[in-house]
């Protein structure tokens, strides 16, 4: 599963630019699928060129504050979780549920919303999808960097939480789209993930809450790029072989 995340975190952040115009220029399918495609990739790039603004630090320094502290008590929690493995039936319910966060639940926003017509729910997919990719690119170098050796002994990947980070990223899209309550319920099924984790020693408590904030973190840059892009714009109306007209798209929150 990891190496599945790596490889696919790979190809599509190292999309050359040049491959915009092919992709714009393809005819539309059922899904839509090459041009959003396109749109993720450019939600991805605009979260990383984000991160460079200065008020992202206001974000940053909180966030590395809080997960520097925690390590102190990192042996302090484990001891209460010790004798545990990741085979008892709460660690494996939580990391069979962060699977699901590796793809498929933001995969099926989207598909969802192409579906029954739905643009929040597919902008909503599509958003997930760039906040996860942006969250693994770098989580996963991390932890080949860092080579922090789990709980259990197991291997040295411990930090941070791919799980963690993988369920929070899609927090910030489900809240801006849908509100408090779906958010609500998303972050508590991160908060399983993470405990889950801990439970069966396979992730400190600074692992799991460096996740959450990395996750977290792209999850609002890809949020704060969106909002910065223009707020009006003209688009092809097309029922997937001929072009009918345009529809006139204006923001105005």
């Amino acid at each position: 599963m990891r190496r599945a995340v790596i490889v696919l975190t790979v190809l599509l952040m190292a999309v050359p630019a040049w491959a915009e115009d092919s992709l714009a220029s393809a005819p539309e399918g059922r899904f839509h699928l090459l041009k959003d495609i396109e749109d993720v990739l450019k939600l991805t790039w605009g979260g990383a060129r984000t991160a460079f603004a200065l008020p992202t630090l206001s974000y940053l320094v909180p966030a590395a504050a809080v997960v520097g502290t925690s390590s102190l008590a990192d042996d302090q929690v484990q001891d209460h979780f010790r004798g545990h493995d990741e085979h008892e039936g709460l660690a494996r319910a939580g990391e069979i549920s962060s699977w699901l966060y590796y793809g498929p639940v933001q995969a099926g926003l989207y598909v969802a919303g192409e579906l029954s017509d739905n643009l929040k729910l597919s902008a909503t997919g599509k958003k997930a999808i760039a906040s996860l990719l942006g969250t693994q690119s770098i989580i996963q170098p991390l932890k080949y960097l860092t080579r922090r050796r789990r709980p259990d002994g197991s291997d040295r990947h411990s930090f941070p939480s791919a799980g963690a980070g993988a369920a929070s990223s899609l927090i910030p899209a489900v809240y801006h789209e849908y509100g408090l309550v779906p958010a609500t319920l998303t972050a508590a099924a991160a908060m399983f993930i993470g405990f889950s984790r801990i439970y069966g020693n396979q992730h400190h408590l600074s692992d799991v809450l460096a996740g959450y904030a990395i996750g977290l973190g792209w999850g609002l840059l890809v949020e704060t790029y969106e909002r910065h892009q223009l707020r009006w714009a003209l688009r092809p109306m097309s029922d997937g072989r001929t072009m009918a007209g345009v529809e006139f798209h204006l923001r105005l929150d």
